[in-house]
């Protein structure tokens, strides 16, 4: 049983240099043998180049036992990848909860796999765990069969190196995390430096910090952490965390991304696998707080670079539920009991009033799902959000069968920031296009735009534009500005990347459009009984949540889960 204390302790001596590249590579001791886990769900072109550049690592490729867990994809990911690289074994695992891994026999295939690894598995969830729950069932596989059974001592993996599958390595990644895993036998984690994979001269990502006091995460040390000023002083020299300039050695940090972390396999043993009930996000985080609430560094190699998509590019209603849900658990884990009953409240104030927002702004599956992060936080609902609003869907149809496309309807499309009105326009020309195509062309719909004063509009005076109605952040503004559809009120609001800030008063459709699929779009009924019911709700949650802080009490784990 892992019993979480409630006290951090963690190694204050920051290393500043690593050793070039080269040098590195001659340190690391061939023998030492390394599992590799990579999770993968619908990606099978990210999946087989990100194998094919393990393959070309300069750490030898013959120490790497490779596990890649498909979690239940349906692309054929595993037909792929077992025709082109021949793994040694294919196990499906089809347990209902990964903590709980049922593994079948494998299925042997004729010689070795063509990439010259050691060996290489083919995991096949029989349901999607999420990233936590896939690299668990890679825990539990390399727990069970690679340093298990008959293996002699030195085919055991000394570490276990966590790789996203939509990463790009370098051939001296590797290298450089064990080079500086051997350093210091009391080093449990390494991370790498991150680099933006369509911009590769821009670092995107190097030090995380954890500020226990609010339980945010940043690249900056916060005021009176224990590497306050090495970060500082380190920061001065370098010029800065991230953007286009030269990094080099490690740096003791709190937290370090698992698109590339290197872990001590004796270490994982002895701390445990990950919290299994986070699906994603804040795994990671949590994973090494924990390390270093059982004495190891984690630290970052600035030399061992992957290339990576900003995170923040991925985000989501449902991704931000996981991150907010997950974070108020990290901070009952690792937080003394006084230091959470401060911390907690502060949370849970700010997800009732983001939900209230965007219950007011014609957002309404958002605000269900930001409820939500509060109310499975306090009432233990983990694993993956089984509602995340309504399917995504070919953005012309669903406005036709709305009975939208008719030059009765009105339509309002939200502006607080410049580029929603070009987005606008190119709503309006999609639309315009389709029913030219199907000779509606008298059937285009009126369009009023919504604008905030602060934004440049230079399209407002230019011949066919829409209407427009401009409005400031003054709630009296936004009030007033009603009056300007009492004549005519709005059929559908059309609402872009989950950001608005008018509340349009009228119930009637929202249509939510996502800009990286920018053809179709989500939508809901925004009448009065459904925004009545989702307040009710949050009401409901708010009790909840401060029936749960009264109750707090100090964290104990039962398993090896965290």
């Amino acid at each position: 049983m892992t019993t979480i204390a409630p006290q951090t302790t963690l190694i204050e001596r920051p290393i500043e240099v690593l050793l070039p590249a080269s040098v590195a590579e001659s340190q690391v001791q061939a023998p030492t043998r390394v599992a590799v886990i990579i999770i993968t769900w619908n990606r099978k072109g990210y999946v087989t180049s990100v194998l094919q550049a393990l393959s070309r690592q300069t750490f030898p490729p013959s120490q790497l036992d490779v596990v890649v867990v498909d979690n239940a994809g349906t692309d054929g990911t595993l037909d792929h990848l077992r025709d082109i690289f021949r793994p040694e074994r294919v196990v499906l695992n089809d347990a209902r909860v990964a903590h709980e891994p049922r593994f079948r026999e494998p299925i042997e295939q004729a010689g070795g796999n063509v990439l010259g690894l050691g060996s290489l598995t083919l995991v096949r969830n029989a349901t999607n765990f999420g990233g936590c729950g896939g690299f668990n069932t890679g825990f539990s596989y390399v727990d069970a069969v690679l340093d298990g059974g008959s293996r002699a001592a030195g085919d055991r993996p000394a570490f276990v190196w966590l790789v996203d599958d939509d990463i790009d390595l370098p051939e001296t990644t590797l290298a450089n995390l064990m080079a500086t895993a051997e350093r210091d036998p009391n080093i449990g984690l390494v991370g790498s430096r991150t680099m933006d994979i369509n911009n590769r001269d821009n670092t995107i990502e190097t030090t995380i910090y954890f500020d226990p006091t609010t339980g945010l995460m940043g690249d900056e040390a916060p005021r009176g952490h224990r590497l306050e000023q090495s970060h500082r002083d380190w920061v001065s020299r370098v010029g800065g965390t991230r953007g286009v300039r030269y990094f080099s050695g490690i740096r003791d940090v709190d937290i370090v991304s698992a698109s590339s972390m290197l872990a001590r396999w004796s270490g994982v043993k002895h701390v445990g696998f990950w919290d299994y009930r986070y699906f994603i996000y804040c795994d990671d985080a949590d994973w090494c707080l924990r390390f270093a609430q059982a004495g190891y560094r984690v630290v970052l190699s600035l030399d061992a670079v992957v290339y990576h998509t900003p995170w923040h590019h991925k985000l989501t209603p449902a991704r931000a539920y996981y991150a907010m849900r997950n974070i108020m658990w990290v901070l009952r884990k690792v937080l003394p009991l006084e230091a959470q009953k401060r911390a907690l409240p502060g949370w849970f104030r700010r997800i009732v009033w983001e939900s209230g927002k965007a219950l007011t702004h014609r957002r309404l599956f958002a605000a269900e799902i930001t409820r939500r992060q509060l109310d499975d936080m306090v009432t233990g609902w983990w694993g993956k959000l089984d509602d995340e609003g309504p399917a995504f869907v070919d953005v012309f149809e669903a406005m036709d069968r709305a009975k939208l496309l008719t030059p009765k309807a009105t339509i309002a499309v939200m502006c607080p920031r410049g580029d929603m009105i070009t987005w606008g326009d190119e709503l309006r020309a999609l639309l315009s296009e389709r029913l030219n195509a199907a000779g509606r062309a008298g059937d285009m719909p009126r369009f009023v735009y919504v604008v905030r004063n602060d934004v440049h509009d230079p399209g407002a005076a230019g011949g066919g534009a829409p209407e427009r109605v401009v409005y400031s952040t003054r709630v009296r503004s936004k009030l007033r500005r009603q009056l300007a559809f009492i004549d005519r009120w709005p059929d559908a609001c059309v609402v872009f990347d989950q950001t608005n800030d008018f509340p349009l008063i009228h119930s009637c459709w929202n249509i939510h459009v996502d800009r990286r699929q920018a053809s179709r779009a989500q939508v809901e009924w925004g009448g009065w009984m459904p925004r009545i019911a989702i307040g009710a709700r949050l009401v409901r949650t708010a009790w909840r949540a401060w029936r749960y802080w009264k109750n707090l009490a100090p964290y104990v784990s039962g398993s090896r889960y965290g």
